[in-house]
């Protein structure tokens, strides 16, 4: 009975630990306007820093900014891309909330539209 209990308590534990590191990812499109470099070694993924995303919201625009840490993959298409190169570009961002605040986990540029 001891040993029932005890295997409950831990997994009602871990559950609510692991909870929050379980949230699902979303993910938000529009254009970035400007992006801040922290760090670069000039290899895909490596950068990191965060870029403020301008999208709509019921007709008026409206600044998201986004975390972007080390390991985030960048692309469009098959090639990737830096951050610093993100500037301009309509975005795909696929995110999660950590602390507060949404951190990429990973980034696609999305075609031009003529």
């Amino acid at each position: 009975m001891r040993l029932t209990w005890a295997t409950l308590l831990a997994s009602i534990l871990m559950w609510s630990l692991a909870g929050p590191a379980l949230a699902a990812d979303a993910r938000i499109e529009g254009v970035v306007t400007s992006t801040k470099l922290t760090t670069c070694e000039f290899k895909p993924g490596t950068c990191e820093g965060s870029l403020v995303l301008e999208r709509k919201e019921s007709g008026k625009p409206s600044e998201v900014t986004i975390k972007v840490p080390k390991g985030t993959v960048i692309t469009k298409g098959s090639d990737h891309l830096f951050l610093p190169g993100l500037k301009g570009n309509a975005v795909a961002v696929t995110y999660t909330e950590e602390r507060g605040e949404k951190v990429a986990k990973a980034i696609e540029v999305k075609a031009a539209t003529p």
